[in-house]
């Protein structure tokens, strides 16, 4: 009974909210829609309004999800405000218009809703049609224009399925959102069962392979599942696919926490500037965290929640809509549980609060159900609000296919307590890809002796002087699913578009990269040729060679000028065969390699000229996940290191002389707590060399304090590299207060609730023959595009002899003397490898094999 007359009082005053809320004041009728309330004004203002925003005509490609969101208000509030109906109505009368004045002016045919990236947000037109069609709200001739204009997009549109992208991601997905509703409104129209069969096909790749290959979240994340949403209710998957989208969207659900701060692998989830006010006078077009298109994230997961009445997934709405609620002893303001009311009353009214997601330090996995791909290494003791958060990127197969290009698996992306973000400065944009640096990210780092470390002082990576041997190298992993790698089983290479196809449906669409590469379905490789190359004047070749678990095979020692060398003389993109005495004078045979013999020395070409050189009939056969997993050559010089394997390969955002490719140790991996302390471990193999190893093992305590260990086996690829984990704390105004050891830096955001300043101090352990540094630079756009302070304990390697380095980072209040919060800090690393940090009356411990101890006095 209790039950029933709260469910009754929560309807009233959610009514109260919906209906008599009184809106913001705007002078004219064509501002500020869709608005915070409609339910004050008479029929005559509304009639003004409504004139004014079909004569505005108001956005209907590539976004206008803010209409989409007045229409759930509207139905989620029992259809009670007619004004909201009208305003509805004149956005799609505004539409029509304009598609009315296209054909009489000849532009008919051109006029589309669903062109390419335009029809992003397209499944809110349609439901907005459709509910003024059910409520009698439009003339026949209204209807039929539409109606039209829809059919008529459907066609035009999608002209060839042969040349659209197929792939689970956000184009093919955000595009398709609104006509796979077409498609369920109008069934049986020609145009309809045509473009049924594509939806088909987009769907397949979905569920064959379990998962998206949209590897990050902001800001396509929201774009992609905006689309998939749409497609579900277009396709009725909700009932065919329910259980797997819900497992779906809890994989998405794990990306979030309440610390009220946020990172993300490749793009920044920053707070969005503006004041509080604006959220809570209109919650419903409220978006916290920026970078998400104007997608707005909160309703992607308020319709998932109604679809399954998901305590969890509201939880996630309200994050990214109102920001979350502080943690316990904070007071929640009434003015933010009056906002959660006007938004989420339609939950009130069924009983259903938010919860959090239970559990602490987890793997989360890519394809959870069906290949359980390692994705990202959480540690937390919960996902509760202000609680310590940090998290690891560990997908080992991403590289050039989406919009998370970089080879950075193994990155610290994001560290949060107490509602402050320390660590996150690692964009899409922040790599090579940009001209920022590959070493940007918080991540161990290991580059040839002839370049400055990590990174040029402003931007940049630094050119090598060329005074050093060193090797360039290609991961076998980064061609798998390049966009230009190898055929598999499921996709090939249509030479004529430079895409991959389907290999039993070549007639519908085409993926940009072989798809199999991402579940590692396609490790059996064959390389036909290699092409290294061009060289300049002056450079050294040697031991062109495969290797990894299953040894090293030399491919070529260039101890000689062979025959079976292609060697061509090349000026930009013109190449010239060199045969007979230009070989042997433009190539000679020298002494002094990097290993023991001779190599190839390159004569005076002149400038602007390089040497190629390419080996044919190659018969290589292996498993480029477990046998040979590297390609290199060693040599001395300024080349870029240029390699092609069998002739097209070559993947983008590829940078040959400081190439990670990491390939993850699934055996190795560690998530632990004990009370509310975290513990997590990786391993990384094939780490800048074919048989390096990369282990990193971390602690987060209940306090916030974040203890790394990293430990490097080096192979004898980089034998005389430099290596460090480099760590960008942000930068100040002024120059922070530092110490012979550690480093003090402002947080880069704060949660809403959150009125304290944090700050942290970062102690880097000073092991043998290391030393302690700190670069300033810049980072790109789409973090924010502020300083950094790229900072680092850095040593020689030594083929075959391990390195440990001990970081601790230690948050505190701004106004305290950071001297003094780095005093209390204390390290040592045994012989053994074992490390221990003292924070105050705190004790962390980790051993080489994972043991780990958190001890308070």
């Amino acid at each position: 009974m209790r039950v029933i007359l709260y469910s009754i009082l929560v309807t009233l005053i959610s009514g109260i909210f919906v209906d008599y809320a009184s809106a913001k004041e705007f002078s004219n009728p064509k501002e500020g829609h869709p608005r915070s309330s409609y339910s004050n004004y008479s029929k005559k203002e509304i009639k003004a309004q409504a004139s004014a925003i079909r004569e505005s005509k108001p956005q209907m490609h590539r976004g206008g999800w803010e209409w989409d969101r007045l229409l759930e208000r509207y139905i989620d509030s029992n259809r009670k405000d007619p004004n909201e109906l009208q305003i509805l109505k004149a956005y799609i009368l505004s539409i029509i218009d304009r598609y009315k004045e296209a054909k009489s002016n000849g532009e008919g045919l051109k006029f589309t809703l669903f062109y390419n990236h335009k029809s992003w947000g397209s499944g809110g037109r349609l439901r907005i049609y459709e509910e003024l069609v059910n409520q009698d709200m439009l003339t026949e001739s209204e209807e039929f224009e539409f109606k039209e204009l829809v059919l008529h997009s459907l066609e035009a549109d999608f002209p060839d399925y042969s040349l659209l992208e197929r792939g689970v991601n956000n184009r093919p997905y955000g595009i398709n959102g609104g006509p796979s509703i077409a498609v369920k409104m109008f069934p049986q129209h020609p145009s309809s069962i045509r473009h049924s069969k594509w939806l088909d096909a987009l769907w397949r790749e979905l569920d064959e392979y379990g998962d998206t290959t949209e590897t990050n979240y902001y800001p396509y994340g929201p774009l992609y599942l905006q689309g998939l949403v749409d497609m579900a209710y277009g396709m009725n998957k909700f009932k065919t696919d329910r259980d797997f989208l819900y497992s779906h969207f809890k994989r998405y659900l794990n990306y979030i926490h309440g610390g009220g701060v946020r990172g993300n692998p490749n793009s920044s989830a920053n707070i969005t500037p503006g004041n509080r006010e604006a959220t809570y006078e209109d919650p419903w077009n409220a978006e916290y965290y920026g970078g998400a298109e104007s997608v707005n994230d909160g309703h992607l997961w308020y319709r998932v929640a109604k679809e399954y009445k998901d305590p969890e997934f509201l939880w996630a709405s309200e994050q990214v809509c109102l920001g979350g609620r502080p943690p316990k002893g904070y007071k929640i303001p009434n003015i933010y549980l009056e906002a959660y009311k006007k938004r989420y009353f339609w939950f009130m009214e069924r009983g259903i609060k938010p919860k959090p997601p239970e559990g602490g330090s987890s793997i989360g996995y890519y394809s959870p159900l069906k290949h359980k791909i390692p994705e990202r290494l959480y540690l937390c003791s919960s996902r509760e609000s202000g609680k310590p958060f940090a998290s690891f990127f560990i997908y080992d197969r991403n590289n050039n296919y989406m919009h998370y290009c970089d080879d950075s698996d193994g990155k610290l992306y994001e560290y949060c307590v107490d509602g402050a973000k320390f660590l996150h400065t690692s964009g899409k944009y922040t790599s090579g890809r940009a001209g920022v640096g590959e070493t940007a990210y918080d991540m161990l780092s290991v580059l040839p002796p002839d370049m400055k470390f990590p990174i040029k002082e402003g931007y940049e990576m630094d050119t090598p002087s060329g005074k050093s041997w060193k090797m360039a190298s290609l991961s076998i992993k980064l061609a798998l699913n390049s966009r230009e790698g190898p055929d598999s089983k499921n996709w090939r290479f249509d030479e004529k578009i430079s895409h991959f196809r389907r290999t039993d449906q070549p007639n519908l669409g085409f993926s940009y990269g072989n798809m199999d590469g991402y579940w590692q379905l396609n490790n059996d490789y064959k390389l036909r040729s290699l092409r290294i190359g061009p060289f300049p004047s002056g450079s050294r070749i040697q031991n062109l060679r495969i290797a990894g678990p299953a040894g090293e095979k030399i491919l070529e020692s260039f101890d000689s000028v062979s025959d079976d060398l292609v060697i061509e003389l090349v000026n930009g993109g013109n190449r010239i065969p060199l045969e007979g005495k230009m070989r042997e004078q433009l190539c000679r045979v020298v002494d002094g390699g990097r290993r023991p013999g001779k190599c190839i020395g390159i004569g005076d070409l002149g400038q602007g000229n390089g040497i190629s050189f390419t080996l044919d009939n190659l018969d290589e056969n292996f498993d480029g996940q477990t046998e040979f997993t590297r390609i290199s050559y060693d040599f001395l010089g300024q080349s870029k290191g240029g390699i092609t394997p069998n002739v097209r390969t070559n993947p983008r955002y590829f940078t040959p002389l400081w190439h990670r490719g990491a390939i993850l140790e699934r055996n190795d991996l560690k998530a632990d707590n004990s009370g509310d302390d975290s513990f997590g471990q990786f391993t990384m193999r094939n780490y800048y060399g074919a048989n390096s190893e990369w282990t990193r093992q971390s602690v987060l305590t209940s306090e916030g304090y974040l203890i790394v260990r990293d430990q490097y086996i080096p192979c004898s690829d980089v034998d005389g590299y430099v290596a460090a984990p480099c760590w960008s704390i942000a930068a100040a105004k002024k120059v922070s207060v530092k110490g012979a050891q550690w480093f003090d830096a402002p947080a880069r955001d704060h949660a809403w609730w959150q009125k304290k300043k944090k700050r942290v101090i970062l102690y880097l352990h000073r092991g043998e023959d290391q030393e302690i540094g700190q670069v300033e630079t810049r980072t790109s756009q789409d973090i924010g595009g502020l300083n950094v302070r790229n900072t680092y304990a850095k040593s020689s390697l030594k083929a075959g002899e391990p390195i440990i380095w001990l970081s601790v980072f230690n948050p505190y209040d701004d106004g305290r003397d950071a001297s003094k919060v780095a005093s209390m800090i204390n390290t040592s690393i045994n012989e053994n490898g074992s490390i221990s940090a003292k924070i105050g009356n705190t004790g962390i411990s980790i051993n080489e094999t994972g043991e780990w101890s958190v001890k308070r006095n």
